[in-house]
């Protein structure tokens, strides 16, 4: 593969797969209205805005060494909300 194709995939890679991922969240809200779901899609569009500031200030990273532990806990929020929105609608009775 090309390097510059493979560096263009890899950096709007993950950009794109966190915007469906954020656009799946919303469709599925739209349908539940569960509060699980909002949980999980603001902890993904606070993920989204860390991918954005390592972008755009790359130095940030070592400036700030809690950069990082925030961002990893931005995704166990989103992994907790997904699991939450999981449980909720598995436990509901079959209509």
């Amino acid at each position: 593969m090309d390097g510059g194709l493979n560096s263009i995939l890899q950096s709007v890679g993950p950009l794109l797969a966190t915007l469906m991922v954020a656009a799946a969240l919303i469709l599925l809200w739209r349908k539940s209205r569960s509060v699980w779901l909002i949980v999980s899609l603001v902890a993904e569009l606070v993920s989204l805005a860390f991918r954005g500031a390592l972008a755009l200030a790359p130095g940030v990273a070592q400036s700030a060494p809690f950069f990082f532990t925030a961002w990893l806990l931005c995704s166990l929020v989103f992994a907790a909300g997904l699991l939450g929105y999981a449980i909720e609608s598995t436990q509901k009775p079959a209509p």
